[in-house]
């Protein structure tokens, strides 16, 4: 019997990438896919699963009126945050490790878009606790059965949060410029997957 991998993930696209573009290609496992835990547990009756997959962002329900940024609120907002003249002016001259030094401002410039980021996902009320919820879930109802995440928003905070709760596991989900360029990006990304799933699942038989 192919080894049962249960995907939660509130979002069509996903679910349709997992359905057309992952499955068939990884046809030595079975993917059964629900948008909620409880529906998960519903369709899996008495199946065991191999492993969860759980995206991680979802929409806060406790965020009562998302908000999303105008652009003007945006332009202002960057209006200050360091450029690439930042980065370079005078770093001819400067005395020290000059790669460090180099790499420490091109960060100050990732690191404001990062904090940016984060902000204007709270006003919309996407966060982690979608997935957070249904990684409690899966530790109370299947404790032996291995969970990972596979998202594609998540920051370091997040990683920080995911293990912290007890993950066994983060794959980012391939993302490209636009929906078809991600589509193809996940279907080469596929028997990847597949590998990266079958050694957790592995590894974690290993364990018990």
């Amino acid at each position: 019997m192919n080894p049962v991998i249960c995907f939660i993930d509130d979002s069509e696209f996903e679910h349709d990438l997992v359905r057309n573009e992952i499955a068939p290609l990884i046809p030595d496992m079975t993917f059964i896919q629900t948008y909620t835990f409880d529906a998960a547990r519903r369709t899996l009756g008495m199946t065991g699963p191999a492993l969860f997959l759980l995206d991680l962002w979802g929409q806060d329900a406790d965020v009562s009126e998302p908000y999303l940024t105008p652009r003007h609120e945006l332009e202002k907002m960057i209006a200050d945050f360091p450029s690439l003249d930042d980065v370079y002016a005078g770093l001819e001259h400067f005395k020290g490790d000059l790669n460090n030094e180099y790499l420490k401002r091109f960060f100050s410039i990732v690191n404001c878009w990062r904090t940016l980021f984060e902000k204007i996902c709270s006003r919309i009320g996407q966060n982690g606790k979608y997935g957070l919820s249904n990684l409690a879930q899966a530790r109370l109802h299947y404790p032996d059965i291995p969970a990972v995440f596979y998202t594609r928003k998540s920051l370091v905070n997040d990683a920080v949060a995911m293990f912290r709760a007890g993950a066994d596991g983060l794959l980012i989900k391939p993302t490209g410029t636009s929906n078809d360029e991600t589509r193809h990006l996940t279907r080469e990304f596929a028997p990847r997957l597949a590998n990266e799933l079958k050694h957790i699942i592995a590894s974690k038989d290993g364990r018990k």
